[in-house]
């Protein structure tokens, strides 16, 4: 987002509070927005709690219910009256009216007290009793020969023994009879388990109104009570069933077992609320009209408004005095940049470090001193180091002219057939000139080994052949870079520690290999040694001291020198390095 030049151009103070007021603005809106939402959604929990109560409430008198309507079943099918009625195969009338006799008193002593049943029947090919509350009229004369026909008989038949809940819809036992809810068991005889009849307890709809008289549904919504495709309960005290659409129905009917939902019923927002009872698998549905919470809602939404204008008004006043703090130490660190910057002395000045403005103009304060200090002693070293580059330059200047002497030498050598004065003079016209190595202090392998050969040549002839050399470098190891002048002070220590005290003849080895990013060289003699134990493997006398200190310097703390050595057995110097890239 570009910023306008309107803004740029006001007061810091100005632009904090624009900016702090701008900064808690978005954040006060998304809070109450968030606690609006969250406090609404409080609100509809709690109405889906208190539903959940109340079908758990529904939930158990429907379980209590179903427990009785199955007790009396059990107690039918147990009876020996009922067993010995329906598979009784003989013609004798009298055994037949005694039997149909002791299972109408069952049947009456069982119901007598069960106002929501509205009949009870038994019966099978053979014979069939219905014992009914009222005083109604049958549909059909045989009617077992009717229900064995109908598909409700063969749903019955397929529970094997357990009962089954149906509609009515399909077969009507009663005439001009309301609507009524059957519970259907196939009766098997005791002894061989074979189906020797059917039951039927046929329950009044009523009931469930009767059951739930006590229960106030929350906010005066919707009780359903479902069992797959078909409405078992309906309390139509607020709607009419014949309101809802099929389709909408449908929805109601593939409800998971237990939660809680808004959906869009009929064109109105409902709180769908609904749970499953366990044993007969039928599902209670509360509906709430959501506008009926929505008085709620509107509180809510009126004293998130008022919290939120409180705060934005909290926040204004705050911006304000923070503003004001923080201009304060801010015009006083503008002054004191401004001398910083112009170099001035710095006195006097010291910030009150209650925020964080104070402390880092404190700790500009200490920064700004402590610079000058180190731009003192900066210039103080650049002039050291101008001084060093003057001695060095005049170090260079005496090898150089060594080096000129030296050809003049060999030249006049020569002419009177000094060979060997020539050679050595040669050798250490070469030494020097690998020595220089153009001013540079990095040289190869190659040349480092060159230079030894070169001083060796020279010693041996100062000797008289009193040592020999062997010299093994791994192939390739030649034109890897490292720092000069390495290996040939370790030699000149071989030579006049090792060999030079040694009666006979001495022998130096010299090997170098590369073991992944590491240099390794050895400068092995046979020359007197001494206690390595007792002196310690550290680097001892000047030159090999200086050889540490430059490996260290370049390479790190972890390469260096390491000593070996074994009185009357020789010396073995190891040197390791790093890569040079």
């Amino acid at each position: 987002m570009k910023i306008t030049r309107p803004f740029l151009s006001i007061s810091i103070r100005s632009k904090i509070i624009i900016l702090s007021i701008g900064c808690s603005l978005l954040p006060l809106v998304l809070i109450a927005s968030l606690t609006f939402v969250y406090l609404s959604k409080v609100a509809e929990n709690k109405v889906s709690d208190t539903t959940s109560n109340l079908l758990g409430s529904i939930n158990w008198n429907i379980q209590t219910f179903v427990n009785d309507v199955e007790t009396i079943s059990k107690l039918m099918l147990s009876s020996r009256d009922v067993q010995n009625f329906l598979s009784y195969d003989k013609h004798e009338f009298k055994k037949i009216y005694d039997l149909q006799n002791d299972t109408r008193n069952l049947i009456v002593n069982i119901s007598n007290n069960k106002s929501y049943i509205r009949y009870v029947y038994v019966g099978s090919e053979q014979r069939e009793l219905i014992i009914t509350n009222q005083w109604d009229r049958f549909t059909y004369d045989h009617i077992y020969q009717a229900v064995s026909r109908s598909k409700w008989y063969r749903q019955v038949s397929d529970m094997g023994g357990r009962g089954l809940w149906l509609n009515s819809d399909e077969v009507r036992l009663v005439k001009n009879s309301p609507d009524l809810l059957l519970y259907g068991k196939q009766l098997n005889n005791l002894d061989t388990l074979e189906p020797i009849g059917m039951l039927i307890i046929s329950i009044d709809r009523r009931v469930f109104d009767e059951m739930f008289k006590d229960i106030t549904n929350a906010e005066n919504g919707h009780l359903m009570i479902l069992d797959q495709n078909q409405v078992i309960f309906y309390n139509s005290r607020t709607a009419d069933l014949q309101q809802i659409p099929q389709k909408e129905l449908n929805l109601l009917y593939d409800l998971p077992e237990r939660g809680t939902r808004i959906d869009t019923i009929n064109g109105e927002r409902y709180v769908v609320t609904f749970d499953t009872n366990p044993g007969t698998r039928w599902k209670v549905v509360s509906m709430i009209p959501y506008s009926n919470i929505n008085s709620e809602v509107v509180l809510i939404r009126n004293v998130t408004l008022t919290l939120t204008l409180v705060a934005f008004l909290l926040a204004a006043y705050g911006s304000y005095l923070i503003s004001k703090r923080i201009t304060k130490q801010l015009t006083l660190l503008s002054n004191v940049a401004r001398k910083a910057a112009k170099r001035e002395e710095i006195e006097g000045i010291l910030f009150e470090e209650k925020d964080e403005i104070g402390k880092i103009g404190n700790q500009f304060l200490r920064t700004f001193r402590t610079n000058s200090e180190l731009s003192d002693k900066l210039i103080e070293a650049k002039l050291k180091e101008k001084e060093a580059e003057l001695h060095a330059l005049q170090s260079q200047i005496n090898p150089h002219f060594l080096y000129n002497t030296l050809n003049s030498i060999y030249l006049m050598a020569e002419r009177i057939s000094a060979k060997n004065i020539s050679k050595m003079v040669m050798s250490l016209s070469h030494f020097f000139k690998l020595s220089l190595n153009n001013g540079d202090y990095i040289t190869t392998v190659g040349n480092e080994i060159d230079q030894v050969k070169n001083y060796l040549e020279i010693q041996n002839i100062r000797y008289n052949g009193k040592f020999e050399v062997a010299i093994d470098l791994e192939p390739g190891i030649e034109r890897i870079r490292m720092l000069k002048l390495l290996i040939q002070p370790l030699v000149e220590n071989a030579i006049f520690h090792g060999i030079e005290l040694k009666e006979d003849k001495g022998n130096i080895a010299i090997r170098g290999r590369r073991e992944g990013e590491t240099l390794i060289f050895e400068v092995e003699d046979d020359g007197v040694g001494f206690d390595a134990a007792g002196a310690g493997s550290r680097p001892r006398g000047y030159a090999l001291r200086n050889i540490q200190e430059r490996i260290q310097l370049h390479y790190g703390q972890d390469r260096g020198i390491r000593i070996d050595s074994v009185p009357g057995a020789g010396t073995k110097v190891t040197l390791e390095i790093g890569i040079i890239d």
